[in-house]
């Protein structure tokens, strides 16, 4: 019977992350166009480091370690895309292995932890490695606003003239930033993916972007006007990354379809006041994390009103 519960959870991670790779495949192209082997270094390092520490793990447990449980792979590109090029090979390292043998393995697979894995692992370095993991000066030179990344410019208030000519720029991804998330483009091109695979993830998605741009045009960081705000938070870091690879995770969203949108608006809230208040230029693996912690109330608090209702509705009947 265990085995037989393995493998179908083994086919099952194999079926859902399948589609997120075949996702992250655009991110990652962008990626290796932007930066060449750097990228292709830091992905692969942390990969390798994610089914290492996975198959050790099993190992020591006496558990069957699954090639095909792809979300190992997708623990170790998801981190590399969020980095910085030239990033010291041991940060990607030390955040797969964390993201493996502190959130994967010890709640039973990626199907079943309560915190997304990759989301941990990034939060994890940016506590350890915060001045590299937002130095954003290698390979800077040919991209718009030179070394300054907007996730920094909107941190100190700078603000910037939105034109036709730059405006593909930033959502075409060329500023300086981590190596694959910037481009917006792809990143609604995966939603279109998303959407025909597993429509109603996208839910989350879609309360998350909606409180994200409100935050921007309530609470703006910079003096612009409110189309420039927008465009300026949604474009930055990895907030749209986030948003549609990892606020969609399988185990951590909420099982209603309503509560998806409102988990994905309050990730959004938590995500836009930390960028305003908090430390890090991009705290958004943290917000997601906050948002996972979240989960278990509005699903709690769905169902009591669902009882309710029931109740409610029975009592009627008689």
């Amino acid at each position: 019977m265990a085995n037989n519960a393995a493998k179908q959870n083994t086919v099952r991670s194999s079926r859902i992350f399948g589609d997120y790779l075949i996702m992250i495949a655009a991110p990652c192209l962008v990626a290796v166009w932007y930066y060449g082997a750097q990228f292709v270094s830091v992905a692969a390092t942390g990969v390798l480091t994610a089914l290492i520490c996975d198959f050790a793990a099993k190992a020591i447990l006496g558990k069957t370690f699954h090639l095909r449980d792809f979300s190992n792979i997708f623990i170790g590109l998801a981190i590399a895309v969020m980095l910085p090029a030239g990033i010291p090979l041991y940060v990607p390292a030390a955040a797969a292995a964390f993201a493996v043998l502190a959130v994967k393995i010890p709640f039973g697979g990626a199907l079943h932890a309560p915190f997304v894995p990759a989301a941990a692992g990034f939060a994890f370095i940016s506590v350890c490695f915060k001045e590299l993991i937002f130095d954003y000066n290698v390979a800077s030179e040919t991209k718009l606003f030179g070394a300054q990344s907007l996730g920094s410019m909107l941190s100190k208030g700078q603000s910037v003239y939105i034109s036709a000519a730059n405006v593909f720029d930033i959502i075409a991804g060329n500023v300086a930033g981590p190596m694959g998330t910037g481009c917006g483009i792809l990143m609604l091109a995966c939603c279109v993916y998303l959407f025909v695979r597993r429509k109603t993830a996208l839910l989350a998605t879609l309360g998350f972007v909606a409180a994200c741009a409100v935050c921007a045009i309530v609470s703006p960081r910079i003096n612009a006007s409110a189309f420039t705000s927008v465009v300026l938070e949604l474009s930055a870091g990895s907030l749209m990354f986030a948003g549609v690879f990892l606020l969609t995770d399988y185990a951590t969203l909420p099982h209603n379809g309503i509560n998806r949108v409102i988990y994905g608006a309050v990730c959004g809230v938590i995500c836009m006041g930390m960028r305003k208040m908090g430390v890090f230029e991009e705290p958004v693996c943290f917000a997601i994390l906050l948002a996972n912690g979240f989960r278990p109330v509005l699903d709690s608090a769905f169902k009591a009103l669902s009882s309710v209702s029931f109740k409610r509705k029975e009592a009627a009947e008689k």
